[in-house]
């Protein structure tokens, strides 16, 4: 009895710990946002940026960095798309580049270019606690 209490509490654990899920578009991650009364993250990426992928490999599975964006809504959009480029408040950003916002798609916080965990996590801690 007890191995199979053991079994369930790491197979909890490894699912709560688990991958970040992503909104596919800005009025999904928006509705959710509003909806959860959750901040928004959302990333510029590009397919051919070596600095993105550096970003998603190494930040974004951070295990401390996974567990602080568990609090947001996520949305990663593609800067050769045009109409979701349209909500932010200059179509013209590097990739890649992460926004901090509101429901309401105000911006909280901008950092352009790939960070580590460590200075993602101070960002993080930037935006809250304004």
């Amino acid at each position: 009895m007890k191995k199979v209490l053991v079994f369930f509490l790491l197979i909890n654990t490894w699912l709560l710990s688990g991958e970040l899920v992503w909104q596919q578009d800005v009025p999904t991650a928006v509705a959710k946002a509003k909806a959860e009364q959750k901040n928004i993250v959302l990333i510029v990426e590009a397919t051919y940026c070596k600095w993105c992928k550096k970003l998603k490999r190494e930040t974004l599975s951070d295990a401390q960095v996974i567990r602080r964006l568990q609090n947001y809504v996520l949305v990663k959009v593609r800067r050769c798309d045009k109409e979701a480029m349209k909500i932010l408040p200059s179509q013209h950003y590097a990739a890649p580049t992460t926004f901090f916002m509101t429901p309401e798609l105000e911006t909280i916080e901008k950092a352009i270019g790939y960070f580590n965990a460590q200075d993602f996590l101070s960002y993080i801690n930037d935006v809250e606690s304004e």
